[in-house]
């Protein structure tokens, strides 16, 4: 496998695949193919995103290979939610390091050169709610705002109460709870219930400014 072969094939996309790699390298093994890439990266000249897939480094890279790109592509299906989403969305103040995502598959984590990528399992049922949005000029599958706070409730352990909304300093203002209610209405369970009626008193406590403790 020669690199200006792979280079000139595959440098104007933000990654590749070993499948691709298969079709232009057809009269090689694939062990040989896995050893050569295996030897590119050590070199510096590609990036293992994870098994199987890969990008050009700099100074090869065409394009900046964009995160939140990244972990739509890394795991599918998937889309983006919970604390990700509420970071990119200001619902909550802090930005998130970490790339969360949900998928009707397993759960999955990945870590290389540009993040961690975690991915947990949610039932097919409640695997909706996103939408397409531009992030760093890439179409990426985003979780709404209301389906990512959702998210959160339901994977996160532990009943959300009062306070416990309260120490995430979520601003209900970018909720809508109308759109909350009704998404809410898939998630069966009395966990999820009490979240929904805490966050009804949160709305009232903010807007009225009451400290909550």
């Amino acid at each position: 496998m020669k690199f200006e072969e792979l280079y000139a094939r595959f440098h104007a996309q933000p990654w590749f695949d070993l499948a691709s790699v298969k079709v232009l390298f057809s009269t090689e093994s694939e062990a040989s193919m896995r050893t050569a890439l295996y030897r590119l990266a050590r070199e510096g000249k590609i990036l293992a995103l994870r098994r199987g897939l890969y990008c050009f480094k700099a100074p090869y890279a065409h394009q900046a290979v964009s995160g939140p790109a990244l972990a739509n592509a890394l795991y599918r299906p998937s889309y983006l939610t919970e604390r990700w989403a509420l970071s990119w969305y200001g619902i909550i103040p802090e930005k998130a390091r970490m790339y969360t995502s949900v998928s009707p598959k397993p759960t999955k984590s990945f870590n290389n050169e540009l993040g961690e990528f975690r991915y947990r399992s949610i039932k097919q049922a409640l695997f909706g709610g996103y939408t397409g949005a531009t992030i760093l000029g890439n179409e990426v599958q985003l979780a709404c705002p209301e389906k990512a706070l959702l998210d959160l409730w339901y994977l996160e352990p532990g009943d959300w109460t009062l306070e416990r909304l309260a120490s995430w300093r979520i601003s209900p203002g970018l909720i809508n709870t109308a759109a909350l209610r009704r998404l809410a209405e898939k998630y069966i369970g009395q966990r999820m219930e009490r979240a929904v009626s805490a966050w009804a008193n949160y709305i009232q406590a903010y807007d009225e400014g009451e400290a909550i403790e």
